[in-house]
């Protein structure tokens, strides 16, 4: 019994010296110079980031030794992160969400919005659904906890509907199409290529796609790094070079949609050509890197309709605690450290 307070004081004294330090983290500024030989692994989706940064050129301008792991899906990309494999992620809105509600070190240090209808409604042969509103009462594929979620709740929300009106059925992303085609399910929100070929092989039936409702997609794309990684100034300054050359790749893709077709979608995806041009579409041709008091309120309006819907209770969600704010500000003018710009600034 003796020992008791003293241990229980030296527990209380160690957790308010980590959260000192942490606190103390997030309010240095970003360090700026890279050293020789640091090393970063980015969690990536089929090559995309990777690919975006070497047909830009901007691969060949990193400070760091920059490298790629494939995941194929949100969250092996954050266990990836979680263990150490990977220091940076590249991921949509949800997951940076069920990081915060799952207690990862995880925060958010670049985003970006894309253009098109990348992810919409498609619905069952004869299931007589024409509008949102036609939703009501049927059967309706959701995969939780992914950004295709937040779409359909959107949707539903634009048409004065909730959860609640529908039946959910939850399955993975790539089952969507075979359960449409066989009646499981009456509509489920389809990505690209798999919405033009799931209309394809349905033609001449009365199946079809619904546009979103304004604002229904987010479009976001974010880049998210581990904590650790940050605290370390070697590879926060390297976290910080990528974001950088991240946004001008981004912006990069905008003006050579041809070259992203023919040498990403074709060459390394094997997409035909017709899917790749339906990819590249559904992107858009507009991305763009949005003021983070934008991003913040679509990410907490995303938190709180998932909230709503079941998704990640017992729980009250921050937008603002999943943002490391030392990187708010940074856009494709930032200098990078290989700029002649940034050398001078450096010195």
């Amino acid at each position: 019994m003796t020992n008791r307070l003293p241990i229980r004081a030296l527990a209380l004294t160690l957790l308010t010296g980590l959260a000192a330090a942490s606190a103390a983290t997030a309010a240095e500024p970003l360090p700026f110079e890279v050293p020789e030989g640091t090393k970063i692994v980015l969690a990536d989706d089929a090559n995309n980031a990777a690919s975006l940064l070497k047909l830009s050129g901007e691969a060949g301008k990193l400070a760091a030794d920059v490298s790629f792991a494939n995941f194929s899906s949100g969250p092996l990309r954050l266990e990836a992160i979680r263990a150490g494999a990977a220091q940076v992620g590249a991921v949509g809105d949800v997951p940076p969400i069920l990081a915060q509600f799952s207690g990862a070190d995880v925060v958010i240090v670049g985003a970006v919005i894309t253009s098109g209808d990348a992810t919409i409604f498609a619905t069952a042969p004869g299931s007589g659904i024409r509008t949102h509103a036609d939703l009501k009462g049927k059967t309706v594929g959701i995969n939780v906890g992914t950004s295709q979620q937040a779409t359909v709740l959107r949707n539903l929300r634009a048409a004065g509907l909730t959860v609640a009106d529908i039946k959910p059925v939850n399955l993975g992303l790539a089952e969507f199409a075979d359960a449409l085609r066989a009646n499981q399910i009456d509509a489920a929100v389809l990505k690209q290529p798999d919405r033009a070929r799931y209309l394809a092989s349905v033609a001449g039936t009365d199946a079809r796609a619904i546009p979103d409702a304004p604002g229904a997609s987010s479009n976001l794309k974010y880049l998210y790094a581990s904590k650790a990684a940050l605290a370390d100034p070697a590879q926060a300054a390297a976290i910080r070079d990528l974001v950088v050359h991240w946004y001008r790749a981004h912006l990069w893709k905008n003006g050579n949609k041809d070259v992203w077709i023919a040498e990403y979608l074709t060459k390394d995806q094997r997409l035909s050509a017709a899917d790749a041009k339906t990819v590249a579409d559904s992107d858009g041709s507009a991305t763009r890197i949005p003021a983070w008091d934008e991003v913040r309120r679509t990410q907490q309006d995303t938190i709180d309709l998932l909230q709503a819907a079941g998704q990640f209770p017992g729980k009250v969600l921050k937008a603002e605690e999943e943002f490391d704010p030392r990187f708010e500000g940074l856009n494709d003018k930032s200098p990078a450290v290989n700029d002649e710009k940034a050398a001078s600034l450096a010195k």
